[in-house]
């Protein structure tokens, strides 16, 4: 239970903060609290839907009860390790694997290229010869 710190409770919205950037029209737009669940199930079109027991524990924070309703997915292993709040989520649906390799298979930075011949004030425009694949690096990343 000393893994259990306050970074893994969802005490930024509804009512413990009702100003909280993730409230929109008083709800929360990630769903919490959750409710209380027997099994997890998979969403096809969304979020996996975890179990949640109803134990009956809860606790106090600033005078609102709270418990394992507003809890946030997390691996005991990861928060011991880094000392730190690690979301764990399971990634099963097309749509995630497809934004996962989105940005696996992106490759580098590219940019169109023309060089042109000053003197002659113009250039026969030729598309294939003008462009070249280059690497472009920005300054933050030449540094």
């Amino acid at each position: 239970m000393k893994l259990l710190r306050l970074e893994l409770f969802m005490d930024h919205v509804g009512v413990l903060n009702p100003n909280s950037p993730c409230i929109s029209d008083g709800v929360c737009i990630k769903g919490y609290p959750k409710q209380f669940r027997e099994a997890t199930a998979e969403n096809v079109d969304g979020y996996s839907m975890y179990r949640r027991r109803d134990n009956g524990y809860h606790v106090k924070i600033n005078g609102n009860v709270v418990d394992n309703m507003w809890i946030l997915p997390y691996n005991p292993y990861l928060t011991k390790k880094y000392n730190a709040h690690v979301n764990v989520e399971i990634c099963s649906s097309i749509k995630s694997i497809k934004y996962i390799l989105k940005y696996v298979y992106k490759g580098h930075d590219c940019a169109k290229i023309v060089f042109e011949n000053n003197e002659q004030g113009s250039i026969a425009w030729d598309e294939i010869k003008t462009f070249l694949d280059a690497k472009y690096v920005s300054a933050a990343e030449a540094m």
